[in-house]
This record gives C-alpha cells, sequence and structure tokens, in this order.
C-alpha cells in the first residue's frame, strides 16, 4: 500500500488500466499512438515509486475474454483489489466467471453522448441483471447523456452506478452541471474523480468543488486513469493535484473508502 504525500491513507485507485498488445486489439489506440505498447503491473509499480498500488483493473477493451485475463493478474498480485470488466449489458451473460474479483462491469466500450440510450429496456435490462449478480456498473458518458444517467439510477435503484471521469466535462459548464444535480439527487450513483490530467488546475478545482458540494465525500472516490494519464503528465502528478483540492476530511472517503464500499467482494455483499 502507498499513501499520497501528505496523508496517511493508503491510496486505492479505482481505476487502472493495464494491457499487452499481443492479447488486445485496443482499436480505440491507432497505430502509432504513444499508448499503443504494453502497460503491465510492473510498470504501474515504477510509476508508483516501486510499489505497486492497491488498484481496481478497469477494462480497456470491449472483449469479455479481457475479464480473465485482468482476473488472472488479480489472483496473481494481491494489490489488485478488483476488477471492472467488460460485458455487453444488451446480452448480459448468464454465467459470470467464478471469482469474487470481478466487482464491476462497464459498458458501453466508447463515451456515450446519447441520454435515451441509457433507459433503453434492454440496457436497462442489462444493469438490472448486473446489480443482481452483485456488481457495480461504471458509465463512461459525456455531460450530454448525463440526464439519461439520472433516470437510469431512478429506473434501477438497486444498481450501484459509478460516473467514471466525473462525466468527461471540459470545464464545469452549465449542462455538466444540471447533469450533476440530477444525478446527485439518487444516493446509487458515485462519481469517480478520475479521467482529469488534461484539464487545467483552474478547471479541475471547479469540478471537484462541484462534486464534493453535490455528492459529499462518500460518494466520490479517486481513480487515476493510469496509463491514460500519461499523455498529460505522470501519475504522481494527478495524484498530487486531486489530493492538494480535497480537504483533509474527505482523505479517507476519496482516497479509500468510497471505492472499497461499491467495489466489494461479491462474496462479501449483502
Amino acid at each position: 500500500m502507498t499513501s499520497p504525500p501528505g496523508t496517511a491513507v493508503a491510496l486505492l485507485d479505482a481505476h487502472v488500466h493495464v494491457w499487452e498488445l499481443r492479447r488486445r486489439a485496443l482499436p480505440w489506440l491507432r497505430a502509432g499512438h504513444p499508448l499503443r505498447r504494453d502497460f503491465t503491473l510492473s510498470d504501474l509499480a515504477g510509476a508508483a515509486g516501486g510499489e505497486t498500488p492497491d488498484v481496481v483493473l478497469v477494462q480497456a477493451d470491449a472483449d469479455p475474454r479481457e475479464v480473465e485475463d485482468l482476473l488472472a493478474l488479480a489472483r496473481q498480485n494481491p494489490a489488485v483489489v478488483g476488477v471492472v470488466g467488460w460485458f455487453d449489458l444488451l446480452d448480459f451473460p448468464d454465467r459470470l466467471p467464478d471469482d469474487p474479483r470481478l466487482v464491476g462491469v462497464r459498458s458501453p466500450p466508447a463515451d456515450q453522448t446519447d441520454p435515451l440510450v441509457l433507459t433503453d429496456p434492454a440496457h436497462v435490462r442489462g444493469v438490472r441483471a448486473a446489480a443482481d449478480a452483485g456488481l457495480a456498473v461504471d458509465l463512461l458518458l459525456r455531460p450530454s447523456a448525463l440526464i439519461g444517467a439520472a433516470r437510469l439510477a431512478s429506473d434501477v435503484p438497486e444498481a450501484r452506478l459509478v460516473l467514471d471521469h466525473l462525466g468527461n466535462p471540459t470545464s464545469a459548464t452549465p449542462e455538466w452541471h444540471a447533469g450533476m444535480q440530477a444525478l446527485a439527487e439518487h444516493p446509487n450513483v458515485t462519481i469517480k474523480l478520475s479521467g482529469t490530467a488534461h484539464l487545467a488546475t483552474d478547471d479541475l478545482r471547479a469540478l471537484v468543488d462541484v462534486a464534493l458540494e453535490l455528492f459529499g465525500s462518500e460518494r466520490l472516490m479517486f481513480g487515476s486513469d493510469w496509463p491514460v494519464c500519461t499523455l498529460a503528465g505522470p501519475r504522481a502528478d494527478v495524484l498530487r493535484r486531486t489530493t492538494a483540492l480535497l480537504p483533509s476530511t474527505t482523505h479517507n472517503d476519496v482516497l479509500r473508502g468510497t471505492a472499497q464500499r461499491i467495489y466489494r467482494s461479491r462474496e462479501t455483499a449483502p
């Protein structure tokens, strides 16, 4: 376990990707892209100062076979406390891998912009099936789709919904703010402070302030989005900047506690 500078909290990084190109297609990474190379847990340890931090591994490929690869890593490395894998929520499998380290599902594989897709009956059925299986559901959205996520939260109140990357805003626009207000009305929605490395500090501060005001620290969690964050700078900078914007009283929740509660093992889920 590693603690962020200036805190006594053992960090749980709730959004990390790893991949090996010989096993993954990763069509979102075009030829020549700086991220089109292998990224492993050993690489992450190097980026984290020599020790692998506690992490939740999140899907990077729209391929259910990736789930087995990530779970194999989790079985080999106790620092991997959970896996959020990809399954098609429009055709949710009858059987899931028999491994309690599978704690969540993320679908769709690309950022969703249409709010109506989220409340399509087939999608709602898939989210309900994932919730019944004890899985959290990560949502990869743009601000225009946030209102749809709020309606989904109302339709499936038993689902633990996690909004990745704060909904991918570029700044605290009225559209984003309205969507976040709608989401905050539903206690089954948690916000992930991730995907922020590219943002200017003033923009990040405004976004974090709104998220903290609307959701409280008990519904916020930190994720570095490594290695995608390295396009903007070192992982350590993402952690330092985010931590600096959070009151120390929120650190236990945002840097560990919320992720532990939301991404709980299916063996311990009520």
